[in-house]
C-alpha cells in the first residue's frame, strides 16, 4: 500500500475500507508498540484504539474517566508511529466533542468513535444528533463510527438501535456501533440501518468471515485484545512461578 501523506488522505481511504468487498477489521491499539505490532499484521489495512485499553495503559478506568489532553496524546502517538489510517475511540467527547474532534484530526487521527451515552446514561436522540452535525461541519472529511449504546445499557432493543442508527447516519456518521448487540440481532440490524455497521468481536461470537457474510461493514475488539494481552502476560508469569515449560515461561521474543 502507497504512504498516505496526508490525514485527509488516510480518511479517505478508510472510509472506503467501510464499502469494500470484504468487512473491514479494525484490531484496536492500546499504545505504540501495540499499535506497530498489531500494524505489522498481513491484512491488517487500519487500526482503531480502545477507551478502555488506553486509559488503563494510563492509570485510569475506561467511561471518560482520563483525562481529555492524555487520551487525545495517546491516541496520536499511536496515529503517528504507524503508517495506516487510524480510528480513535475517544468516547463521547469528554464534554466538548467538536473540540475533541479538532484536535484529533489536527493530531493525523482520520477517525473517532462517538458514544450517545455520557456518563452511562442514554443522550436523547435529537442531542446526538445535533452533536454529530456540528462534528461533521467543523471536521468534515473525519470518519464517525457512532456508537449506539442501548444494548449496552440495557436501554432497548433493535427498534431502538434501528432508530438511533439511522438519524446518527442521516446526520453525517460513516458508520453505526450497536456495541453488545446480541449475534441474533446483526441480520435485521444490517438489513435495516442506511448504512455501515460496525459489529464487536467477542470470544464464541461470529467470526469476521461470518459477520462479512451476513453483511456487517466493520469489525472491531474493543478492549479484548488489550485484556488479551495482560492475561497471557499474566498467564506466562504464573507458569514460571509454578515451574511450567519454557514455552509456557516465554510471554515474548527475547529483548535484543
Amino acid at each position: 500500500m502507497a504512504q498516505l501523506s496526508t490525514t485527509g488522505e488516510q480518511a479517505a481511504l478508510l472510509r472506503r475500507l467501510h464499502h469494500g468487498r470484504h468487512i473491514l477489521v479494525l484490531p484496536n491499539a492500546w499504545d505504540v508498540a501495540s499499535a506497530r505490532a498489531l500494524a505489522a499484521v498481513p491484512g491488517v489495512h487500519a487500526l482503531a484504539t480502545t477507551s478502555g485499553g488506553v486509559a488503563r495503559s494510563l492509570g485510569f478506568a475506561d467511561e471518560e474517566r482520563a483525562p481529555r489532553e492524555e487520551m487525545l496524546r495517546a491516541a496520536t502517538r499511536i496515529a503517528s508511529a504507524v503508517s495506516l489510517p487510524v480510528t480513535a475511540d475517544l468516547e463521547a467527547g469528554y464534554g466538548d466533542p467538536v473540540g475533541t474532534a479538532e484536535s484529533a484530526w489536527e493530531g493525523g487521527i482520520a477517525g473517532v468513535n462517538f458514544e450517545d451515552s455520557p456518563s452511562g446514561v442514554l443522550r436523547p436522540v435529537d442531542e446526538q444528533v445535533a452533536a454529530i452535525r456540528e462534528i461533521r461541519a467543523a471536521v468534515p472529511a473525519l470518519v464517525i463510527n457512532a456508537r449506539v449504546d442501548v444494548f449496552l445499557r440495557a436501554a432497548g432493543g433493535i427498534e431502538e438501535a434501528v432508530v438511533r442508527g439511522n438519524a446518527y447516519l442521516a446526520a453525517g456518521a460513516d458508520c453505526v456501533y450497536p456495541i453488545t448487540c446480541p449475534a441474533g440481532a446483526i441480520p435485521e440490524l444490517v438489513r435495516r440501518l442506511d448504512g455501515p455497521m460496525n459489529v464487536l468481536l467477542t470470544p464464541g461470537g461470529p467470526a469476521p468471515c461470518e459477520l462479512e457474510e451476513l453483511g456487517v461493514a466493520r469489525a472491531t475488539w474493543g478492549s479484548g485484545l488489550a485484556g488479551a494481552a495482560y492475561a497471557a502476560a499474566a498467564q506466562a508469569v504464573a507458569a514460571a512461578l509454578s515451574g511450567g515449560s519454557p514455552d509456557e515461561r516465554r510471554a515474548g521474543p527475547p529483548e535484543s
